[in-house]
Order: structure tokens, then sequence, then C-alpha cells
């Protein structure tokens, strides 16, 4: 997600302005490219159990990215 489009929206005698992210591409979700750490936190949260917050913010990084985890945990 490290492409932010921005976007306005023209209504009576008001601009919006929002930032989203921007489209992802096909590449971003090949999982032979994800690491064996990444998979092993998935698995753990979305599988096995016992997934300790480590593994939560792991997987949260890698679909949100890096930079969004740490801004929402400041």
């Amino acid at each position: 997600m490290s492409e932010i489009m921005h976007k306005v929206t023209e209504q009576a005698g008001v601009s919006i302005h929002r930032e989203i992210p921007a489209k992802r591409s096909s590449k971003d979700f090949d999982v032979s490219l994800m690491s064996t750490e990444t998979r092993e936190s998935f698995i753990r949260v979305c599988r096995d159990g016992g997934a300790a917050p480590e593994d939560y913010r792991h997987v949260f990084e890698s679909v949100l990215g890096r930079n969004v985890v740490d801004e929402i945990l400041k």
C-alpha cells in the first residue's frame, strides 16, 4: 500500500479531499513470494491458534504495510 491516490469530490460549494490506497497489483498477492516467517505467522493466526501478538503484527504488516501498522500503534 505504498501508493496513495488523492481523490477530490466536488459538492455544492465544498471540495472533499481524501487520500486512499491505490489498487494493488496481483504481484502483491503472490504467495510464492511470501517469506517462511510470514507464512508461519499466518498459519498460527488463522489455523493452528496459539499466535503471539508478534504473529498478529506480522500478519497485519504483510497485509496493510509496516508504515500503516506503525502509524496505528503510535
